[in-house]
């Protein structure tokens, strides 16, 4: 079970978090949606990465975030009938590990990986990648690597 990231993707991931420290920064990473997407051990490749805006008010920023779904289905619309999709999502935590919170596995969506990356001071320090269970209760660890670090 693994993300692999394009060295582009993984750029504008990064960059996001560093920028929007000490808020949490979020959004989509888009690819080719294989046949066992749904299936643990399946294994994804995001070709490039959308940042989003926020949405969550911004007293809460620096420990939650909110996708608007009209940009998801905006980026589908965008998508649809070209083979690519939603793989995964990515969001920061600032000053905080790299492990999903309970919030993040109550919105967490099935299927894609979640990218989360660790921000301290304003440098991203650590990166993790998660999939939800089919059952929803819990997340399991992801291998994530990218082509060339950026």
């Amino acid at each position: 079970m693994s993300l692999r990231v394009s060295s582009g993707a993984a750029r504008v991931v990064l960059a996001a978090a560093e920028a929007a420290f000490p808020q949490e920064c979020c959004g989509l990473l888009l690819g080719s949606v294989p046949d066992d997407f749904d299936k643990i051990g399946r294994r994804l490749f995001a070709d490039s990465a959308r940042e989003l805006t926020n949405g969550w008010e911004a007293s809460a920023r620096t420990h939650r975030y909110a996708i608007d779904p009209l940009a998801v289905a905006r980026i589908e619309a965008e998508l649809s009938g070209t083979g690519r999709g939603i793989v995964g999502i990515y969001h920061s935590h600032p000053s905080a590990p790299a492990w999903p919170s309970p919030f993040d596995l109550e919105r967490a969506w099935p299927c894609c990986s979640y990218w989360i990356v660790s921000v301290r001071e304003g440098r991203a320090v650590d990166s993790r990648c998660w999939m939800r269970t089919e059952d929803g209760r819990s997340f399991v660890e992801e291998e994530i690597y990218w082509e060339e670090r950026p």
